[in-house]
């Protein structure tokens, strides 16, 4: 009989994560602290700020958008060669940067071609990692989340030096020569399939006959039910990296809706048209015959599959392939739009938090990048913390997040009134524990709720939305500063739309606890 095959959970598994932290130490980190090079080049450029944070948020949003074409592009070529294309993309963006001199060219350059580069290299690397895990997927993640959390630390404070020591043209160039340690990384991805283990036998599994190929009943020959089984066994479907077989994707909308050209094992052996009850003993003339039926029976169904697909418009096609059937569910859509509001809000503000210190505050580039560091150090300290809090408060993953965003709608409001650098590291230290926390609650939120074999099309669904929501919140933020002349408007904006998640999620709560009550259950 086909044994099912299972990743490693380690071996060349641990380089794999050695190559994703890398990935992520260099990426990760530039992406968050741009903000800190384009204060000074759009200030050399002439940029206004509409036109300035513009091109910031469309680097992340395009990005974005991108994700939601992610997985039939990775199931495709492959993780290996899309995440090459992607590092070299991200270093072309960022050497085109450097050269850039109007709103356009950097358009091209940092909000497409590098956005494009990031999407890729970031949906490749995550689907490596978790090809080789299952088990120990956790562990892997954390140790790569921990290592991530490391450039946080030390980019803001490079990013610095290099601009104090070359100017900002010459320091993008070095930092997209830095970010070709992610083609290094990239080279050391190779596929899943190479290393994947047989799943060992359970006590259960164990057949009770020591002859495989028959069983004697009565001393006549009957055909095992291993030859069977492995007739129809589809354990040899795996891909390459990791992609999910076709049966797989033809089940993964059950949760919702029945597949009726399903088939499994139990479905062949039922409907034939031999019963027990009828004979014990045959010979191996009607034996083949059971085969002959058994082909013919599959064949049909084969048949009968192909023309219900045929059948299909292209609109349900199209619904099927990237199983947009999950938004029919009311509490998916509601964290769905809850966490894209938050999600927003979170990145708008740490992609313009450099340019609001530098605009509202007036402070040197060296004090920002102390600051940003801050929140670096403080973030993954928070990003290890998170989870025993968690465990310790006894409460699930979106009530943990909400309890974040309430504090640092505190926090972001306090920071209006902060004038010192004191004062800012200390609302920096702030903002950290409260981002460390929102990242780990963040990516549990949605796993906690959808099926692991329709969690790829969620994530999927979920990042198209975040970018159509970064890119209208986002592009509006630059025209609110110009008309008010000050970032206080923007900062009072995302904190409201941080207040619209917490008021949604609450009225869901409430609505579900009172029908609960109602019902008496």
């Amino acid at each position: 009989m086909s044994r099912a095959k299972v990743p490693p959970d380690g071996g060349y598994g641990w380089v794999v994560t050695f190559a994703y932290a890398l990935n992520n130490v260099v990426v990760l980190p530039l992406i968050a602290g741009f903000g800190l090079v384009f204060q000074e080049a759009f200030s050399d450029t002439g940029l206004s700020a509409t036109q300035g944070t513009l091109i910031i948020i469309l680097n992340h949003g395009f990005g974005m958008l991108l994700s939601f074409f992610g997985g039939p592009v990775l199931r495709r070529f492959g993780y290996r060669k899309v995440a090459v294309v992607g590092a070299i993309l991200i270093s072309i963006g960022l050497m085109l940067t450097a050269i850039s001199s109007n709103f356009w060219l950097f358009l091209l350059s940092y909000s497409i071609i590098n956005s494009m580069g990031v999407a890729a290299v970031m949906a490749s690397f995550s689907l490596a990692i978790n090809s080789f895990f299952k088990e120990k997927r956790g562990r892997a993640i954390g140790v790569g989340m921990s290592i991530t959390g490391l450039g946080a630390i030390y980019m803001p404070l490079l990013m610095s030096v290099l601009m104090y020591a070359y100017g900002w043209r010459y320091a993008v160039l070095i930092l997209g020569a830095i970010c070709l340690h992610s083609l290094l990384a990239a080279c050391l991805l190779r596929p899943a399939k190479w290393y994947l283990k047989v799943n060992p036998k359970t006590e259960e599994e164990q057949p009770l006959n020591k002859e495989i190929d028959v069983e004697l009943i009565n001393g006549s020959v009957t055909p095992s039910k291993d030859i069977g089984i492995s007739s129809v066994s589809n354990s040899e479907q795996i891909r390459e990296n990791g992609d999910v077989p076709t049966d797989i994707l033809k089940n993964r909308n059950a949760a919702s809706q029945p597949d009726i050209c399903k088939t499994t094992d139990e479905s062949y052996l039922s409907e034939s048209r031999y019963k027990w009850w009828e004979s014990q003993e045959i010979n191996l003339g009607s034996s083949i015959n059971i085969f002959r039926e058994f082909d013919k029976v599959h064949k049909e169904k084969e048949v009968v599959c192909e023309t219900k697909t045929e059948d299909k418009t292209y609109l349900q096609r199209f619904i099927d392939f990237f199983d947009l059937t999950l938004l029919s569910d009311p509490i998916f859509v509601n964290m769905l739009v809850g966490m894209s509001l938050a999600s927003c809000v979170e990145t708008n503000f740490s992609l313009l938090l450099p340019i609001i210190l530098k605009d509202m505050l007036q402070f040197e580039t060296s004090e920002i990048a102390k600051i940003m560091a801050v929140i670096g150090f403080s973030d993954t300290l928070f990003r290890f913390l998170s989870p025993f809090i968690g465990e310790w408060c006894n409460k699930p993953p979106r009530v943990m997040y909400m309890v974040s965003l309430l504090v640092i709608i505190f926090t972001r409001t306090i920071m209006l009134f902060t004038t010192s650098f004191l004062g800012m590291v200390l609302v920096g230290l702030a903002i950290g524990i409260t981002k460390g926390v929102r990242t780990v609650y963040m990516n549990i939120i949605i796993p906690s709720y959808v099926p692991l074999e329709r969690l790829p099309f969620a994530s999927g669904i979920q990042m198209f939305f975040n970018g159509i929501v970064i890119i209208t919140i986002g592009s509006s933020l630059g025209r609110i500063r110009d008309v008010t002349g000050s970032y206080t408007a923007p900062i009072t904006v995302l904190n409201f739309v941080t207040l619209v998640t917490i008021i949604l999620w609450s009225s869901e709560f409430i609505y579900f606890r009172l029908t609960k009550k109602n019902t008496g259950k």
